[in-house]
């Protein structure tokens, strides 16, 4: 009987061990969130990498790559100033800044991948349809590339607010049908 306790306390360790352990891959920060408390883990969180041991009852493991990811999002459509409609289709290449994990996982309490397509998003379609708005359709077909630096800059400034840095911006901006026949007309 004392060998089987023996046994089965060097099983449950064991098994115990294995649940409790997680790695954080190399290009991620991990972060450990307490589950209870005054505040709800918001401010109980830390920064780890390598093998971590944690109670998996009283904390949680969030990894967050911090590598450059490329991310294509649906296209959607804005208006210009005097009205047509531009259809933008949006790829990025974007990575959490170095460090900026916790900031990012206690304002959104998400993995990263909801808050790419969720709150990333949103700053990309309110980025191109502010600045896209202060021009007319003549401006943004003979300055689309102030248009577009205008966009990448708003777009830069927010984001690096959020903690993410934007590697790479391509608005995929096209113009409406009837413009496109129009330049065409005209040439």
């Amino acid at each position: 009987m004392k060998k089987f306790l023996i046994g089965l306390g060097v099983v449950l360790v064991a098994l115990f061990s294995v649940i409790s352990c997680e790695r954080i891959d190399a290009g991620c920060e991990g972060i450990k969130v307490s589950l209870y408390g005054d505040d709800r883990g918001v401010g109980d969180v830390n920064l780890v990498t390598g093998w971590v041991w944690y109670n998996p009852w009283t904390k949680q493991i969030f990894e967050y790559p911090t590598y450059v990811q490329t991310i294509d999002y649906e296209a959607f459509t804005v208006n210009a100033k005097d009205g047509p409609l531009f259809t933008i289709d949006p790829n990025v290449n974007i990575k959490v800044a170095d460090g900026k994990a916790p900031q990012v996982f206690k304002k959104y309490r998400k993995g990263l991948d909801e808050v790419i397509k969720g709150p990333v998003l949103k700053y990309i379609k309110d980025a191109c349809r502010i600045e896209i708005n202060k021009f007319t359709t003549d401006e943004i077909v003979s300055n689309r590339e102030r248009v577009e630096n205008a966009i990448e800059k708003r777009l830069v400034d927010n984001l690096e607010k959020e903690g993410f840095v934007l590697d790479q911006f391509n608005s995929g901006l096209s113009y409406p049908q009837s413009i496109i026949e129009a330049i065409d007309a005209k040439t």
